[in-house]
């Protein structure tokens, strides 16, 4: 019996940690201006939550920090002060202006950091 409960519990733990990701409710998401703060600290599995500034259908849409753009007008965009994090997104396209919450994967690249989506759901 312990033999069967320890081997249980075992495969329970490689399933978890080998099998697809897991996106909990528990999962606290980052702001965009977390993510961009230190986004080094953050490669692998992340959830974001930002407003949706532009889109480019079937490629993907850009995030700014939902909180800091709340009015989200264009001046966000262009300010250079205004964090934003491209996201490859290939499916439906969120509308601009919604706030969303993003789980994805953010690797490092030659040039820099890519943020890829593998769920999207409006907030």
């Amino acid at each position: 019996m312990k033999f069967f409960i320890c081997f249980l519990a075992v495969f329970a733990f490689v399933i978890h940690f080998n099998g697809d990701p897991v996106w909990g409710d528990t999962s606290k998401p980052l702001s965009i201006n977390e993510l961009t703060a230190k986004p080094q600290t953050h490669i692998g599995k992340v959830v974001v939550v930002g407003r949706v500034a532009a889109v480019t259908p079937s490629k993907g849409f850009t995030l700014i920090d939902s909180a800091k753009c709340a009015t989200c007008t264009t001046e966000c965009l262009t300010d250079k002060n205004t964090k934003k994090i491209p996201v490859l997104w290939a499916g439906t396209a969120p509308v601009v202006k919604n706030v969303v919450r993003v789980q994805g994967t953010l690797s490092k690249k030659q040039n820099g950091f890519i943020f890829i989506a593998d769920n999207v759901t409006k907030q």
